[in-house]
């Protein structure tokens, strides 16, 4: 397997291409970054099996075109994009596989299907919040993890519900608020909170290294150069573990 990694001199990127080196079916590795990487841009990237993206949500474009012009399967690990990049993303997955996530973790994803199944009980009666934390660098607040958390809730429920960064005056009841920390190291850490007439339930998740979100992204990569083109998320990756 020929994999192209974009972003590969970031934390993750640099991480993923370590792993890589360790699997005996990687036969090249074609790392791309604006430092110091084999390649600078996509341009002359030869034709890969899978591209991983672990780079910056302005990169998409390109990742795109190299996607559409190899007919290579895409695997995006950045988060932060706008609608209007979503929009590409989700057209370019008409003509090619593309494997889309907020976090890669299957520990998150199992999260995910449990909110899934209790929320339909919780809702409304429940008041729901959510907290994460994530180390100072991390550019956007709340994470795509946490949007995801809080989409996963209001597609499971038949009650209007709206995300809301934080509070800024009294709760409403139809509000998922997200409180997002930012300090020091931490790797990212999310809870959801449901909050009921004097009882609390409360679902967390602590990552304790980004090797998780390194291993998923592999994993995904694998799987994404077996299906037909199409929008893939980690909750289909589940399914078939689950079948």
């Amino acid at each position: 397997m020929n994999v192209t990694i974009i972003g590969s001199q970031g934390k993750m990127g640099s991480l993923v291409c370590q792993l890589l080196k360790q699997n005996p079916e990687v036969k090249h590795i074609y790392d791309v970054d604006l430092k110091q990487a084999t390649y600078t841009s996509l341009d002359a990237v030869p034709r890969a099996d899978v591209l991983i993206d672990f780079s910056h949500p302005l990169m998409i474009e390109e990742i795109i075109n190299y996607g559409l012009k190899h007919h290579t399967p895409l695997v995006i690990a950045t988060t932060g994009h706008t609608e209007s990049q979503l929009n590409l993303i989700r057209q370019a997955s008409t003509e090619l596989p593309v494997f889309m996530s907020a976090n890669y973790s299957f520990g998150i994803e199992v999260v995910s299907h449990v909110l899934r199944q209790i929320s339909k009980i919780l809702v409304p009666e429940f008041d729901v919040e959510i907290i994460e934390k994530h180390h100072h660098h991390k550019i956007d607040a709340p994470s795509g993890t946490s949007k995801h958390l809080a989409n996963t809730i209001v597609s499971s429920v038949n009650v209007p519900l709206e995300m809301t960064n934080g509070h800024h005056e009294k709760r409403r009841a139809s509000d998922i608020a997200i409180h997002a920390v930012r300090g020091g190291s931490i790797v990212g850490d999310h809870t959801v909170l449901f909050a009921g007439a004097d009882e609390t339930i409360e679902i967390s998740h602590h990552a304790q290294s980004r090797t998780i979100f390194a291993h998923g992204a592999l994993r995904a990569a694998s799987w994404i150069i077996k299906q037909p083109k199409g929008f893939y998320q980690m909750q289909d990756l589940l399914k078939e573990l689950l079948a």
